[in-house]
């Protein structure tokens, strides 16, 4: 339905008087403003609305690390949050949380990985595996250098347990937005039922949810920390899922193109 409507409205649009007398002397440019908006395509609306959201995230991540940086008044909300929760922890949900919290660790993704690595081999998709595996790279050296070059200290005195680098972005909320929401992406692709994306989806949101929470609650990170890792988290998942999109495209094109030209490919392989 969306679709049918965006369509309509710029063919509409195209359709206008200047809007046609402009095509007519640029036409290459309307072509390309044209394709944008093909929801036939992923290399049209579909990656025009993933470039958007990956600038509109890219700029919210950028904005909240200046805040952190320079405003004393995001760091008072910090601190006040991590302490209220502080005082109500109890033992009981502390090691709920604590077991919850490893979802989010490296452990996690050598192990999902190799999973999905199985099972993507033996589905011969291998696409997909190439895409996982560039994302968890990518989120792992993002956050290793943007912890050493923000170098925010942890919070003090109320951590359940110790941690030994720096505080921002939190690695565990990036890792579980781009990991669970990864695998969430890839099941979506073979469960088609609204119903089961929706159940996917859901699955998804409580897991990163619940893994970031864990973090402030077990005091080892700030509420900003854990925002910026699923700012810094999300960018690589639009990464990903552009990336496999956009390869499964071509591979889909590339074997169109040779079914439809047997006799040349014979011929070229004679």
């Amino acid at each position: 339905m969306l679709s049918d409507k965006v369509r309509q409205y710029f063919q509409e649009f195209m359709q206008q008087p200047a809007v046609v007398r402009l095509q007519e002397r640029y036409p290459k440019p309307f072509q390309f403003l044209a394709h944008r908006f093909n929801t036939g395509s992923f290399t049209g609306l579909p990656l025009t609305l993933l470039v958007l959201v990956f600038l509109f995230n890219s700029m919210l991540l950028s904005q909240l690390t200046e805040e952190v940086i320079e405003s004393e008044g995001i760091v008072r909300l910090d601190k006040k949050l991590t302490s209220l929760l502080f005082g109500v922890r109890s033992g009981w949900l502390s090691q709920a949380f604590f077991y919850l919290t490893q979802l989010g660790t490296r452990a996690a993704v050598f192990i999902v990985g190799a999973i999905v690595s199985v099972v993507f081999l033996y589905r011969k998709q291998y696409v997909t595996i190439v895409a996982f595996w560039l994302v968890m790279a990518g989120v792992g050296l993002s956050v290793r250098y943007g912890k050493t070059f923000i170098s925010r200290p942890r919070p003090v005195d109320v951590a359940y347990y110790q941690e030994h680098n720096f505080s921002f972005p939190s690695g565990h909320a990036t890792t579980a937005i781009a990991l669970f929401g990864i695998l969430a992406y890839f099941l979506c692709r073979r469960y088609r039922q609204p119903g089961q994306r929706r159940l996917i989806i859901a699955s998804a949101v409580v897991l990163i949810g619940a893994v970031g929470f864990s973090r402030i609650y077990l005091g080892v990170h700030y509420l900003t920390d854990v925002l910026a890792g699923f700012m810094l988290g999300g960018l690589w998942l639009l990464l990903g899922i552009s990336l496999t999109e956009m390869m499964l495209y071509r591979s889909k094109r590339v074997a169109k193109k040779h079914a439809g030209n047997p006799e040349g490919e014979a011929a070229g392989n004679a």
